[in-house]
Parts: C-alpha cells; structure tokens; sequence
C-alpha cells in the first residue's frame, strides 16, 4: 500500500544497527547533560568523541567517560576493551604527554552482571576507574550525572535540567534536543569545532543563542507527526525549494526540523515584506544570528551607506573568511518578486537558503530562473493519520484513513480538521464524514474548502472549468487521455485542450506523475467536484460520461485496481445497471477488493421492484456469493429464497435456475443441514447442461459443500479428481509447477483460448483439497503454494493472501517462524501494497506482528503493535478479538520467549518448495490431531473448531 513501509531484507541486520544508533544517541544525549551540569562544577572544557565518547576537563584534572549501552546485564567482556585504552592514557599522563591527573568512568545504562560485581569488589580493580549505573553508588564528581535507564529517560533528565535555565517560552525538550544536535556536529569534528569540544565560557552565550534562535521560530506541534519521506533541512545547494499548498505543514516541519539541527537556522516570514527590502533583512538577521557578539566583525558587514545587497555581499564574505555557511529559511517566499529573490541568491553564495513557497506562478518562474525543482512534503502516510484521528476521538480502519488521504491529499492541517469535523458533526465516524464530502452533502465547511475556495476562486473561470471537469477523475489520467476528457466534456479542440493543460500546473491544482500522468491535487479536488456539480446536472453528467468513456479505452490497455474502483463508481451514477451487474456475478471481479464500490449498486437493484427480474436475480446472486465468501450463511439463504420467487413470478431461463441452485446449496453447508445440501444437490445435478466445464463446477461446489458439511474424506477425494482434470484441461502436470514462479507458468499454458477462469478454478480446487487433507503437513503446505501460483496467473489477488495467511499458518506450526515471515514479506505483502487491497492491510500486518515476535524481533513486533492500535476501536468485532488475543501473544513470547527456530524437521523446508525442480515432496504424516476445543495455532485465541478447524 501507499505510505506502507518497505520490509527490510535482513532482520538481524537492521537490530543490531538500530542498537548502535541508540547507544551514539544515548552517549550524545549524555553529554548535552554534562553540558548543562558543567557551569556549576568548575569545568573547563567537554569533549566529545576523542580518546574517549565524553571527556571533563576541571582544573588539574581530566575525566575520560566511557560509555556502554545494553539490553541485558554488564559484563566483564563489554568494558575489557575500555580498561585497555584506560591503561595507555594512564600512562601516557603519566609520562608528562597528557597534563593533570587522568581518572576514568564506565558510564552504562545496565547494572553489572554477577561476576563483574566481585571484579569491582577485587582489590586488583584500578583505583581510578569507576563504574556508574542508574541504581549504583552516587557519582562522587559533581560533574557527571547518574547514567539513565534508557533514551527516553536521558531526554527526561536533560529537559528537568534545561528547565532551570533561564530561557524565556522555550521548552526544555527542544534545548535538549538543540544540545545533542550539536553534540553529533562537535562529535563528526565539523566546523567551527574541528578540536571537538565546548569551553564553559562559551556556555551561556550558547544557551542564549538557542533560545534566542528557537524563540523567533513558529512552535511545532506537540505531537510532532511526520511526513512520508521528508526533505533533509539543511543541504549543500545554495538555495532549495519546498513548494506545497497552504496546509501542507510546511512550516510545522521547519520547526520541528530546527529542533534537531545541529548548526544555527535564521527564519524569516515574508508575508508582507517588499522585495526590495529583503536583502536588508536576510543581512541583518543572518549576520545578527551569526557574528552577534562581535561588533567588529558586524562593522566590516554593515559598512556606512551600504545598500542592502552590498550588506549581503560583505556577509557572503565575511562568512567565507571564517569557512561557514549560513542556512536560512524564507517561509511565503511566494510573496516576493521572483527577481529579488533571485538577486539574494546571487549575491550571497555563502547562504544556503531554502524558500517555502504555495505552487503557483511564482514557483514556476523561480525553477526556471534558478535552475532548480522544487521539492515537496509527501503528507502523512495512513498510520499518521490513524492516530491523529485516534487522538481526536475518531474510530476508522485502514480503508477510511486511505480514503480520508485520498480526500485531503494527506495534507496534515486538512486532516486535523476534518478529525475535528467528524468528531464533533459524526460521533467521529471518519466513514460517514467521508461518504458525506464525496457526495457534497455535508453541511460544515471543513478549513481545507475554507482555505482553498480563495485561491480556486482566484483561479480564471477557463481554469476552473478545466479543474472542475479534470477532477471528476481520481486516478491520474495520460495526457491524452485528460485532453479527450477535456475535448469531450468542454466542447473544446484539441489545441485549446492541450493550451488549458500547459497552464494549469503553475496554478498548483495539478499533480504530474512523472511524464505518465497527471491528476487534480486531492485536497482541491473537493472544490472542483463542487464546481463542476454547481454547473448543472447536465454538465455534471456529461462529464462523467466522458470519462466513463475514457476510463473504458485506459482500463483495456493499463488495468488497475484504482481505475476498476473509478470505472463503477460511474457506471452507477450514469444509470448503467446491467453492467454493474455483470460485474458481481463474474467470480474475478470479487479478487480485486472493489466490492465496497459496487455493493450499494447492487443492493438498490435488488431492492427494486421496478426493476428488470432477471438483473435483479443476477445482483441476488452477486450479493449472495459475498455473503458466502464471508461466511455469512443466513443473509445468502435469504437473498436465495427472494430468487426463487423471481424464477417462480418470471420465465427466466436455466442459468438463472443454476445459479440460485447452486448458492443454496452452499448456503445450506454452511448452516450445517445436511439434508438440505442432499436435497439441493441432487436437483441442480438433474438440470445440469451436459458440458464438462459445468459439471467441474458443480463437483467442486458439492465438494466444498461436503467440506463445510466436515466430510473431509469425501471433499479431499473429489478435489483430488478434479485437480487431475483442471492440471489435463491446462496441459500441465504438478512437476511444471515446482520451481517456477506465476510469470515462468504463464508460457506454458494453452493458447488457443482464454483458460482464465480454468486456472482460477484450479486454484480454487487446490485451496479446498489443502483444507480437506488437513493442515499442518507437507502436502497441504505444497498445495497452497501450488494454489497461490495459480492464483496469481488468474489475477485473483484476495483469494491468494487469504491462502497466504493460511500458508504463514503452516510454516508457524512447524516452527519456520523464518520461512513464516519470508511468506508476508516476498509474496503476500508485495501483492496488498501492488493492487491496493485495503481489506487485508490490518489483518495481514497483525499476523505480521505475531510471527515478527516468534522470530525474536521483540521491538518490531511491539512497534508495529503500536503503529495497528489506533485503527482497533474501528475493526470489525472478529477482527478486533482476533487482534487483542494476538497482542497477549506478543506480550507472552516477549516476556517467556517461543519455541527455537526448526532447521529442518520435514525432509526439505517449506520455504524451498517454492524453488524445488525436480521430484515430488516425499509424503509426510501430518503433526498431531489438533483437539477442537485447543487454541487454534494460528494465533486467534479461539477455539481450532471455531478457527482453522471450520
């Protein structure tokens, strides 16, 4: 999915690179304290990443910290490197090399295990050298603190000490995180601290400074959230551009982006400056922040008479002479001339400058005259705005986020608004807000239209009408296609379409795609569906049917899921109702996880009186067969006994008979009547046509009757039957399947036809015969793999995760808790995040979570925990359940560990089935009966029956 993470590639590397940068940070976050504690305990200097991570100098003395970050217990093993360099800076203040008395510290976060205790204790342990710990022996030098627990804890003792300073608004965490900043710049060697260390003189000038410096800065928000894929704030080109609309955030991330900057960032917000002045004011604020405490230097920089490009060349100058570049931001850079800006830039090569600029006109130009492109902030991915909305009080699952993206562009002030909306206009149902904006029903007015209608209005009524006509589609369109839409919708000719397409980019309502596609920016889009509604129905309407025209052509030749979703949307509002269900009743169109777009269609279908019998029959049956899929046996008996009605009031024909036939049947399995499915099967058996392809269908369905029914025997037998036949039909045989992925078995299939729905059939067929044979053995591992193969060559992607998720269950069991996660990581989650189906994002990732701890990957697992909980109020009940038990999971392997990984119990590991070529699996006994009443493996917390066992 968009804004889902990539999964790394090696676990184990990413922990023990996580450890070391939380040990430089825990050490970088140690001496910001040493920095605060330094003023009152006489000391001279603090370095940092020496001879050694920190060092106190006091007058005839110097201290040399060394500092140990561990999960578990300190041993003697973790500080013998230590004692050795202790012992050659001993010596050499000893020999008159170093000046003072030399003494030494281990500084860790961890107590001292067992027998590095009795080493402390032993009388050959160095009378210099001392060892702290949060709950050891008080630091006898007031300089040095007591080591914190944890990051978190040393941010909380930094910021308790930073609060006694005398720094005005300032908020103690940002000084804190100021300090460590520039701890990690003075520890790299960078200028102006190439020598590594801070001299207590220096101090409360640089306190000053921060607060000086973040005091004249806009506040960020608290909680700070972040954007997918932020821009670095301070770079190596002299001027950069971030370019986003009003409600981007733009400069929340400044803000926050100072905090954690290690060198001294000047803001300046032109909102109303002129352009000519704002030489003299980037000079006198830049050269203010930099050289303020020296008046001779500030002399050379203001020289009499100068002008204010003069005063920016002398700084440029002046800033060269000392070897430093000075960073400063310009937020509503819009506002100013492009050539004053442009002039700024020139003349001050020695600046680094990064303008926040609205897109527009002004942008286009500065790009053009700069020489550079813009950048952009990316807005928040659907887990950020899962827990803004969680914070607000909003229930919503992952689909909701996704569409609430969709309707903000992801735009973080857009999203804090309409939460508050929801909340307080909907009882927080972010769905129901949604539906309402979608359908320009809603009465409050979110800030987003607020906000934007100003520059929209503003727009000229040829690019409003483009907007509004272009923003009927929410998936990008080529530009071809965009002008065909244009041309069709707007009366235009091809060279006034393309003209009003070249424009509208620099009004900053357009997204381009690289050169593939271009899109009106979601968070406008709301105000161009608005537009286009208030034109008429007419013209609404017309449009529409434009780009169900254009939709149609670009659907054939570049398929997606977002398209599919777009393409029925207007098929019902143009009235097209025999399509739509057309589409339900075809089995491929409900793996493509659209069914949300099409089932209020198709219930209004089935509804009416008015309408055609036999259409109505086929949306039955659609909803009917959704029922089934979700195991929700009573509503399809239901939608089965208003078809009878229909085939008893109409002349309908036998597929209509069938079809009805053939739901009840299934319908009848699953409420457990045997009779029932007895009585069902023997009729749609005698009105079968006599066509092969027919009768595999009824077989397969009887089977997984059967099946539902718990007679395993007989479903696994005529599934095995009819996977020889579905394999003959195909002109494959099982050996052509191993070690070949979907796209290496596509060549092999026939081509004289289209066997789509064969290979889905088959796929079917294999999922029932890997559920009949029972779980938890080689054979049914070998055939999911099989049936997600075929599954994939079918493109019926919900019913391949959902066996997948199965499949992760198999590899649990057998405690491949690796292969497990190479099965989420390489062909489940590829394919959710591919095709976009939203359904299976929280199921999948909270399986994720559960096998994540059973390999031992405590903090991830618990991260992604954390990153699922603000969508739990809004899963539905079985999956909030299911998620609440497979947290206890999580909990209880974290704190007692699982079962070790199993190299190889069964003869080749599950997860080189997928890669084996040659020979069949040797056949291996399926583990232990599973009781009906145990817990099923899976992780649920249900019971097996009630679980895997159905």
């Amino acid at each position: 999915m968009e804004g889902e993470e990539a999964k790394v590639i090696d676990a184990r590397q990413l922990v023990r690179i996580e450890a070391v940068h939380r040990g430089f940070l825990y050490q970088h976050i140690y001496a910001s304290i040493c920095l605060l504690m330094a003023g009152g305990a006489g000391v001279e200097r603090i370095i940092v990443e020496h001879d050694e991570d920190v060092e106190v100098v006091l007058p005839g003395r110097h201290i040399y910290v060394q500092i140990k970050t561990r999960q578990d217990d300190l041993a003697s093993g973790d500080i013998s490197g230590a004692l050795d360099r202790f012992a050659e800076i001993r010596k050499a203040h000893a020999d008159g090399d170093r000046a003072g008395e030399a003494s030494f510290v281990i500084a860790s976060n961890a107590a001292p295990n067992g027998p590095l205790k009795e080493k402390l204790a032993a009388d050959d342990w160095p009378k210099d050298v001392a060892l702290h710990w949060p709950e050891g022996p008080k630091p006898e030098d007031p300089c040095l603190p007591v080591p914190p627990a944890s990051v978190p804890d040393a941010v909380a003792g930094c910021s308790a000490l930073a609060a006694g300073l005398p720094l005005g608004l300032l908020r103690p965490d940002t000084l804190t995180w100021k300090l460590a900043s520039m701890v990690i710049y003075a520890s790299a060697g960078a200028p102006p601290r190439t020598d590594h260390d801070f001299a207590r003189e220096e101090l409360p000038d640089l306190f000053e400074q921060l607060a000086v410096q973040m005091q004249e800065l806009p506040t960020p928000p608290a909680p700070y959230r972040a954007q997918i894929n932020e821009p670095a704030l301070l770079g190596d080109d002299e001027v950069r551009i971030v370019s986003g609309l009003s409600g981007a955030g733009k400069t929340a991330w400044v803000a926050e982006a100072v905090v954690h900057a290690p060198l001294l960032v000047t803001y300046l917000d032109v909102v109303d400056m002129p352009g000519a002045a704002l030489a003299t004011a980037v000079a006198r604020e830049v050269a203010g922040k930099m050289f303020g405490r020296s008046s001779g230097k500030l002399g050379e920089i203001f020289l009499p008479g100068a002008i204010g490009l003069d005063m920016l060349g002398a700084l440029s100058v002046k800033l060269g002479e000392e070897a430093i570049a000075a960073h400063v931001v310009i937020d509503n850079a819009h506002r100013v001339p492009p050539s004053d800006l442009e002039a700024v830039a020139a003349r001050a090569p020695n600046l680094r400058i990064l303008l926040l600029c609205q897109p527009g006109a002004a942008v286009t130009e500065l790009e053009a005259k700069l020489g550079i492109k813009a950048e952009t902030l990316n807005g928040w991915d659907e887990d950020t705005i899962a827990a803004a909305l969680h914070d607000t009080g909003c229930q919503a699952d992952f689909a909701d986020c996704e569409r609430l993206s969709r309707l903000t562009g992801g735009l973080p002030f857009y999203v804090i608004n309409a939460a508050v909306v929801a909340a307080r206009e909907y009882g927080g149902g972010v769905r129901d807000f949604c539906a309402d904006v979608e359908a320009q029903t809603h009465i409050v007015e979110t800030a987003q239209e607020v906000i934007l209608k100003r520059a929209f209005e503003s727009l000229s009524a040829e690019d409003r009408e483009t907007v509004a006509v272009l923003s009927a589609a929410d998936v990008p369109l080529s530009r071809d296609e965009a002008m065909n839409l244009l041309m069709s919708a707007s009366g235009l000719d091809k060279k006034t379409a393309a003209l009003r397409l070249k424009a509208l980019p620099a009004t900053g309502a357009m997204e381009m795609f690289g050169n593939s596609g271009l899109k009106i920016h979601d968070a406008i889009r709301v105000l161009g569906a608005a537009d286009l509604g208030a034109r008429g129905k007419g013209a609404e309407e017309k449009a529409k049917s434009a780009l169900l025209q254009v939709m149609i052509t670009s659907i054939r030749e570049d398929w997606s899921i977002a398209k599919l979703g777009l393409l029925i949307r207007l098929f019902g509002q143009v009235g097209d109702a025999r399509i739509l269900v057309e589409f339900a009743t075809d089995e491929l169109f409900h793996e493509m996880g659209v069914w949300p777009e099409i089932e209020p269609y198709l219930l209004a279908i089935a509804a009416s009186e008015e309408a055609d019998p036999e259409t109505r029959l086929w949306a039955l049956d659609g909803l009917a067969f959704n029922d089934l899929r979700d195991g929700e046996a009573e509503p399809a008996l239901e939608r089965t006994n208003v078809m009878r009605a229909l085939l008893e009031a109409h002349e309908l024909g036998d597929d209509e008979w069938l079809a009805f036939g053939m739901k009840r049947m299934l319908a009848f399995s699953r409420l457990g009547d045997a009779d029932g499915v007895k009585a069902m099967s023997d009729e749609v058996e005698k009105r079968l046509p006599d066509k092969s392809e027919h009768r595999r269908v009824f077989r397969y369905n009887r089977a997984w009757a059967l099946f539902k029914l718990d007679q395993r025997e007989a479903a696994a037998e005529e599934a095995t039957a009819l996977v020889g036949e579905y394999y003959g039909v195909l002109g494959l045989t099982p050996g052509d399947v191993f070690g070949r992925n979907a796209p290496e078995l596509r060549p092999l299939l026939r081509k004289d036809k289209d066997v789509t729905d064969t290979v889905k059939h088959l796929a079917d067929t294999l999922d029932l015969l890997a559920q009949s044979v029972g779980q938890f053995s080689q054979r049914s591992a070998m055939t999911r793999i099989h049936a997600m193969k075929f599954y994939e060559l079918a493109q019926a992607y919900n019913s391949l995760v959902r066996v997948g998720q199965d499949l992760v269950d198999e590899f649990v069991w057998v405690h491949d808790f690796t292969g497990a996660r190479e099965i989420l990581e390489k062909n489940v989650f590829p394919f959710i995040q591919a095709i976009g189906l939203v359904s299976w994002v929280l199921p999948v990732r909270a399986l994720y979570a559960v096998v994540l701890a059973y390999c031992g990957d405590h903090g991830a697992a618990a991260a992604e925990v954390a990153r699922l909980r603000p969508y739990e109020e809004a899963m539905p009940p079985g999956h909030r359940d299911a998620f609440q038990n497979q947290k206890k999971m999580i909990e209880d392997l974290r704190l007692h560990g699982g079962p070790p990984q199993r190299r190889v119990e069964i003869p080749v590991p599950l997860q080189a089935l997928f890669d084996q070529r040659r020979g069949a699996p040797r056949a291996v006994e399926p583990r232990r009966k599973i009781g009906r009443n145990e817990r099923c493996p899976c992780g649920s917390g249900k019971k097996y029956k009630q679980c895997h066992g159905r």
